[in-house]
C-alpha cells in the first residue's frame, strides 16, 4: 500500500484531512523532513454510496482521518485496485505548496486513478475511486504515461469526475 511505501521510503507517514464532505475526501500523505510536512501523495477519494453495511465501522474510522488501505486491512479485508489508470500533468500551485521547497507546479507528477475495492470470504465491494497526485521524489512519472485529457475518454465517468477534481484541487491556490 501506498502507506506503507512512504513510510519505508522516508522514514515516516501521516494522513492530513485537508478536505471533507459526504462524497469526497481530499487527504495529504506525508513524510516529515525535520519539521516540515511533505506530501508524498494528494489523494482524492470518491465513496461509493451509500456505504455498504459490512464496512461502516471502518469507514467511520476513514472519515476520521485514519489511512485507507491500512484500517481497511487491519480488519481482515483483501485491499484491490481495480481499472488503474495513470497519466501525467503538472503539479499545479497547490500541489507544489504542499510537496515542500522539491516540487514546482510545472513539474510533472504521476496521477493514478483506480477503484478501490474490497474482499473478504464471499463478499466483493467497491469501497471508492480514488485519484492519486505522487510527489516526483515517491513516484516519478515516465515519458510513456499519456496526458491527463488522452485519458480521460477511456475512464468510467466516476473515474473520470475523481480525476477532474484532483486536477482541480491540484491547480488551486490556499
Amino acid at each position: 500500500m501506498n502507506s506503507d511505501k512512504i513510510r519505508e521510503r522516508f522514514g515516516h507517514y501521516g494522513v492530513e484531512l485537508l478536505e471533507q464532505d459526504t462524497r469526497t475526501r481530499l487527504a495529504s500523505l506525508y513524510s516529515l523532513s525535520g519539521e516540515q510536512r511533505i506530501t508524498r501523495t494528494l489523494a482524492l477519494t470518491r465513496f461509493e454510496l451509500p456505504t455498504h453495511q459490512a464496512v461502516s465501522e471502518q469507514d467511520a474510522q476513514i472519515r476520521a482521518g485514519d489511512s485507507i488501505g491500512a484500517t481497511l486491512r487491519h480488519a481482515g479485508w483483501n485491499v484491490v485496485k481495480n481499472h488503474t489508470t495513470d497519466c501525467q500533468v503538472a503539479a499545479g500551485k497547490r500541489f507544489a505548496a504542499l510537496g515542500g521547497t522539491t516540487l514546482n507546479p510545472e513539474d510533472q507528477v504521476l496521477v493514478r486513478v483506480y477503484t478501490l475495492s474490497v474482499l473478504k470470504k464471499d463478499l466483493a465491494i467497491d469501497y471508492a475511486i480514488i485519484a492519486e497526485a505522487y510527489h516526483c521524489e515517491h513516484i516519478a512519472p515516465t515519458d510513456a504515461q499519456p496526458s491527463a485529457g488522452t485519458v480521460l475518454s477511456s475512464m468510467t465517468g466516476s473515474q473520470a469526475l475523481a480525476l477532474n477534481d484532483l486536477l482541480n484541487v491540484m491547480q488551486a491556490v490556499d
